[in-house]
């Protein structure tokens, strides 16, 4: 359900990483606000959230990613 109900993160995400573009990130960063605003208001997890964006902002991190899987374990 996690990849479904953040799809559009990931979508958002993505372009953020792959443009070179100043202005079309900023936007981007709007949307994924707009976006983050209203899975928080669906009742979305706010750590879960905050370590699922600090992972996709940051591929290369493996830390970031470390982090949000050691964070869903330990909500099971």
């Amino acid at each position: 359900t996690n990849n479904n109900m953040f799809s559009k993160l990931n979508n958002l995400y993505w372009f953020i990483r792959y443009t070179r573009n100043k202005s079309v990130k900023r936007r981007y960063y709007r949307y994924v606000t707009v976006e983050k605003k209203r899975l928080i208001e669906s009742g979305v997890d706010k750590e879960e959230l905050r370590l699922y964006c600090r992972a996709l902002s940051a591929r290369l991190n493996r830390h970031a990613e470390k982090r949000l899987e050691t964070y869903r374990k330990n909500q099971l």
